[in-house]
């Protein structure tokens, strides 16, 4: 039941006004079908409007089934119109991306209803029109007659008691218009029905009562009734809000149906958070390189342990002695002077060579297990003459212009035998001692070429005039020069005065021959690990002496080893090194200390160049943000019709902002992935281009990184990504889709 009360409605534009309704008085009934009839502009689709809620009268009231609608919120005619009014529209107002069978569903999923129940329900409406076979088609493949019979089916969904029919014959041929108007009918019989109509023929032929109206006015009505009516002032309805899963469904089909720009548009989105995760990737293994060394100096159980040289000491006894404290479960006798590794073939010697350090082969098993990377079939020296190579010096002896990996380095030295030198000959250091020298005994000249009879020309404050005399009162100074630098020589009485420094340049002595067995990987032992006797068998030397003959000099050097703590005595590391340099031992971390030490300072700095970094990127991601933004308002004015027709269909401000929302996370949850998947492959390729033509420059410049894995991926951090592009879609999309659910229904069918 609906009754108007001088209902009239004035529409006005500044100071000028329209009156399209005057005092309208109804009164309709459930099981009539009523036709309102009239010439165009009379006011007839204002008046259906009114009765469905779509607009609002200007002044009178409207009463629906005790219900004064003069009173209801926005809520409750949201609720009237999804429960108790269905529409059938001249120009179908289909939903174009959705299949038939979601158009139909729609206004039921609107009232809280599940999918499998609504669907259900729209299939059934479906087979009474006669729609069956085209369940899954979009309207655009259906025929006028068929796009209405889905519209009718549609209004019908919520068993409403009030069918709203506007022109529903208009779009279709005569024959089609008879079909339609036959089918309302037939399914419509215990409804009322209100059709707004041209066709004087349609009126006359299904209408048990006809309404003529002229400029805004009935006047007349076939079967005009007037009765009171009882008002009840109720509790207001909360309509149930539209299920998110359902909002992204229908986001779905319109993705589908726009499936390029919305890729386009996810792909904008996903540029600057692709920048991001790269750039976290490259700081990341420099974080990860520092707090490793960080960690390492906290938790290192690896010391060297010096002790005061002395050249007749057995460094087994020493090593007893240092053993003899309890704190470590193993000691290795690693000599602080460097042994030469030189390739040669069939004897004769190639010039290129390595000055490395050695130790000997560990035996605790904790200690062994530190070798995770032994590559191929490597072992550890267990014969005479054997060696296991650190990768950095096995790479650098194959000399090739290729990269090759650590296995394929491997392959190429399997059971090669190398010289190893281990005795040098002592070389004075002028430079430091310039300033020193006793410049009565010692005199600096240019080059000499070695001729008696030519002697440089500084020699001239000494020379008397014949050779006799001249070699006479040389006597003081040695006849051998030393060479002072490339241009310059010095000539002393003795040599005493200068420090002197092994020449790792120009071994001595006779070398070993020793076999490589292996390649090892490990960061703690970048030294050759040799078989004992190699060891044994080297020469014990100071690194530098201070003097003349190294049996009479003053050595400035010690005998080393590398003591592993126990694990419960790691904790201890202070304490023990405090006793131990107490009894005239100097105690040092195998460790990069410099770095170390400064690893919080340089870490931060990290950040700082990070964030820097990501600031301007940032711009990527806001650009992105907007593009997104601008296509969301557009597409409001591409879809004011849906808007509209989801508000007719008492969708509620919520629901509207709900499916836009639902196509933002669509399109934030694409984004997201598309910038895994982006930022994966891209770093991929860019750690194999600088792995393959910048090799030298990351391991001379950032040591601590892994030259195959110069930019590392935090997987945790993926995740973060897309909730990112999540989050910015989201906030991208909030003004348009609140923008969207502020629309009113009547104006968004009215700007189609």
């Amino acid at each position: 039941m609906i009754k108007l009360n001088e209902v009239h409605k004035v529409y006005s534009q500044g100071k000028i006004g329209f009156h399209a309704l005057k005092d309208i008085n109804l009164y309709f009934e459930k099981g009539e079908i009523v036709t309102i009839f009239g010439p165009s502009g009379c006011g007839k689709t204002t008046l259906l409007n009114i009765i469905g809620g779509l607009d609002q009268p200007t002044s009178g009231d409207m009463v629906i089934n005790t219900k004064l609608t003069t009173t209801f919120g926005e809520r409750e005619w949201d609720y009237f119109r999804n429960h108790q009014i269905g529409f059938i529209f001249q120009q179908y107002n289909l939903i174009e991306h959705l299949p038939i069978v979601e158009n139909v569903a729609i206004s039921l999923k609107l009232s809280g209803t599940k999918h499998k129940e609504s669907t259900e329900k729209a299939i059934e409406l479906l087979k009474k029109v006669g729609l069956e076979d085209h369940l899954h088609k979009l309207p655009g493949e259906l025929s006028g007659g068929e796009r209405q019979r889905v519209a009718i089916a549609r209004a019908l969904i919520n068993d409403p008691d009030i069918i709203l029919a506007d022109e529903p014959t208009g779009a279709l041929d005569k024959k089609t218009g008879y079909e339609v108007m036959d089918l309302i009918k037939s399914i419509c019989a215990d409804k009322l029905v209100i059709i707004v109509t041209h066709n004087k023929h349609i009126a006359e032929r299904y209408a048990t009562r006809q309404i003529d109206l002229k400029d805004g006015r009935v006047v007349s009505d076939t079967k005009p009734v007037d009765k009171k009516v009882n008002i009840l002032r109720g509790k207001k309805v909360n309509k149930k809000k539209l299920k998110f899963k359902e909002a992204i469904r229908f986001s779905l089909y319109n993705i589908k149906g726009k499936l390029w720009r919305t890729l386009l548009v996810s792909f904008g989105l996903s540029i600057g958070i692709v920048g991001l995760i790269v750039i976290d990737a490259f700081f990341n293994s420099i974080r990860e390189g520092i707090e490793n060394e960080s960690a390492v100096l906290v938790n290192n159980p690896d010391l060297y342990i010096n002790d005061e040289f002395d050249p007749n000491a057995d460094p087994a006894v020493i090593k007893e002695d240092i053993e003899d404290y309890g704190y470590f479960k193993e000691i290795l006798y690693s000599p602080k002077s460097n042994f030469k590794i030189i390739e040669f073939d069939d004897g004769v010697t190639i010039p290129a060579s390595y000055d490395v350090t050695a130790i000997e082969t560990p035996q605790t098993t904790s200690i062994k297990d530190t070798f995770t990377s032994l590559v191929g079939d490597s072992r550890f020296p267990s014969g005479d003459n054997e060696v296991l190579l650190p990768s950095w010096l096995a790479i650098n002896l194959i000399q090739s212009n290729t990269k090759l990996t650590k296995e394929e380095t491997w392959d190429r030295l399997k059971g090669e035998e190398y010289l190893l030198y281990s005795e040098y000959e002592y070389i004075p250091e002028y430079y430091e001692m310039y300033e020193a020298l006793d410049k009565e005994t010692c005199i600096i000249t240019s080059k000499w070429d070695g001729n008696y009879s030519n002697y440089p020309p500084e020699y001239d404050q000494v020379l008397l005039g014949t050779l006799s005399e001249n070699m006479a009162s040389l006597e003081t100074y040695r006849n051998t020069p030393l060479e002072f630098s490339e241009t310059e020589d010095i000539f002393c009485a003795d040599y005493d005065e200068f420090y002197w420094y092994l020449n790792y340049e120009e071994p001595i002595g006779t070398p070993k021959t020793v076999t490589i067995v292996g390649i090892h990987d490990n960061d703690l032992f970048n030294e050759i690990i040799v078989s004992d006797n190699i060891i044994e068998d080297s020469e014990l030397q100071a690194n530098s002496i201070f003097g003349g003959a190294p049996d009479e000099s003053i050595y400035n050097n010690s005998i080393r080893f590398r003591g592993f703590l126990k694990n419960d005595e790691v904790d201890n590391k202070v304490r023990i090194i405090t006793n131990m340099e107490r009894d005239g031992y100097l105690i040092s971390e195998n460790t990069r200390l410099g770095l170390s030490m400064l690893g919080p300072v340089v870490n931060l700095f990290v950040y700082i160049i990070q964030f820097i970094f990501s600031s301007i990127v940032f711009i990527a991601i806001i650009t992105g943000a907007l593009m997104l933004l601008l296509i969301l308002f557009i597409g409001i004015i591409e879809r004011k019709r849906e808007i509209g027709l989801i508000r007719a269909m008492g969708g509620t401000r919520g629901d509207v902002r709900s499916i836009y929302s639902g196509e933002t996370t669509i399109i934030g949850l694409i984004s997201g992935v598309m910038s895994i998947i982006f930022a994966i492959v891209i770093i991929l390729i860019l750690n194999a281009v600088i792995y393959h033509n910048y090799f030298d420059l990351v391991v001379d410049n950032l040591p601590f990184v892994d030259p195959k894995k110069v930019l590392t991926i935090n997987f945790g951090k993926l995740l973060w990504a897309i909730f990112g592009a999540l989050i910015i879609a989201f906030l991208s999309g909030l003004a348009p889709a609140v923008s969207a659910g502020r629309k009113k229904p009547i104006e968004a069918l009215r700007n189609e």
